[in-house]
């Protein structure tokens, strides 16, 4: 696999106030299919580290990272989100 494109980031959207379910889905829908099955939303961390930000760090049951989800821009059409997977 291409070492650059396995580096750059999966991006999706959603819509303006999107619940952290639709996020969730929309993550989900980017993910490997082993990925979806080992993704644990319960023990997912929802984070806001700073005013406006959002990043969601997408766990497996063991806790272990398996991708970060980052808030990249808000528009009035929605919100753009960027995928940066563990390697």
């Amino acid at each position: 696999m291409d070492k650059k494109k396995e580096s750059s980031p999966s991006k999706f959207s959603v819509p303006p106030f999107a619940s952290d379910d639709e996020i969730w889905i929309k993550i989900l829908e980017v993910l490997t299919p082993s990925e979806q099955l080992e993704a644990s939303r319960s023990k997912s961390e929802f984070n806001d580290p700073y005013m406006g930000g959002k990043e969601i760090i997408v766990k497996r049951s063991d806790q272990s990272d398996i991708a970060v989800a980052l808030l990249s821009e808000v528009t009035a059409d929605g919100d753009e989100w960027a995928i940066y997977r563990e390697l």
